[in-house]
């Protein structure tokens, strides 16, 4: 009886770390294209085909500044340094903005991340 109940203690403490992460509503997802001291080149992913069509007209910014309390979380959300962001190139990324348009948060996604934040996204948008 008591390996039965130690071990039921023991899934239960486990249920929380297989539930995956929670990612933010204000999430934008896109490509970590480069990295250089200033911030990084990022490629958004949600563009409309009228939003593509405004870009040839008027740039639209890709460089963006990082604030100075930056996080990034890898897949299993581990804290990355930002020193390390020149090894996430080409990967597929998510990203918040501070109040002055500034990256703060940084999340490397998977596949079923994207999948998953895709579906999210077209339930909320008609």
């Amino acid at each position: 009886m008591k390996k039965f109940i130690a071990t039921l203690s023991l899934l239960c403490l486990a249920l929380p770390a297989s539930a995956g992460r929670l990612l933010p509503d204000s999430l934008v997802m896109g490509k970590l294209a480069d990295v250089d001291d200033s911030g990084i080149e990022f490629v958004r992913a949600d563009r409309t085909l009228l939003q593509r069509l405004s870009a040839l007209i008027a740039a639209e910014p890709q460089h963006f500044a990082l604030s100075p309390g930056l996080r990034v979380f890898d897949e299993h959300n581990r804290f990355l340094l930002s020193g390390q962001l020149n090894a996430l190139k080409g990967r597929a990324i998510g990203v918040t903005f501070d109040q002055q348009g500034n990256i703060n948060r940084i999340w490397v996604l998977g596949d079923d991340e994207i999948a998953a934040q895709k579906q999210r996204q077209a339930q909320i948008q008609p």
